[in-house]
């Protein structure tokens, strides 16, 4: 059996080792960026902050600098805009930790595809960012881990 397989864990531990232990030596591993809101409305005065933090030069800013969030009158999110959504997405995390003390209500899933194919994304709640595993299962198995995944989050 590979144990770089898809669907296997060996390969979000990767990916986390490669973070953890190169942030100061950034290389250059490029991601595209997707999206998706669920009805989520964000607070105006916290989301203003977040646009201004990453706006600034701190080195931890990478793909997220100068992002943009489109809300309308109601703060209602609509969009999420970047510079670029094929960058490297160092502060995948970061960003998804201030979106969520942004959110007021609904959930955001911010989406990651490595220039490798390692796909990652986290589930974003008001105050909480949960990155989000894949997992590969086959048809037959889809309806048990449907049931089971709906009977824990619906706690």
């Amino acid at each position: 059996m590979n144990k770089f397989a898809p669907g296997n864990l060996a390969l979000p531990v990767a990916r986390w080792f490669f973070k953890k232990y190169t942030e100061d030596k950034i290389m250059g591993y490029y991601s595209i960026f997707d999206y998706e809101i669920n009805n989520a409305k964000v607070n105006k005065r916290k989301a203003k902050k977040l646009e201004k933090f990453f706006a600034s030069n701190n080195e931890g800013i990478h793909g997220f600098r100068n992002v943009k969030l489109e809300y309308n009158e109601k703060g209602k999110l609509e969009k999420i805009k970047i510079l670029d959504y094929n960058a490297e997405f160092y502060d995948d995390e970061i960003f998804a930790k201030k979106l969520a003390e942004v959110l007021t209500k609904g959930e955001v899933k911010i989406y990651f595809t490595g220039e490798d194919g390692q796909k990652w994304c986290y589930m974003i709640t008001p105050n909480s960012a949960k990155e989000m595993m894949a997992v590969w299962v086959s048809e037959d198995e889809l309806p048990y881990v449907t049931q089971f995944l709906n009977s824990i989050r619906n706690k």
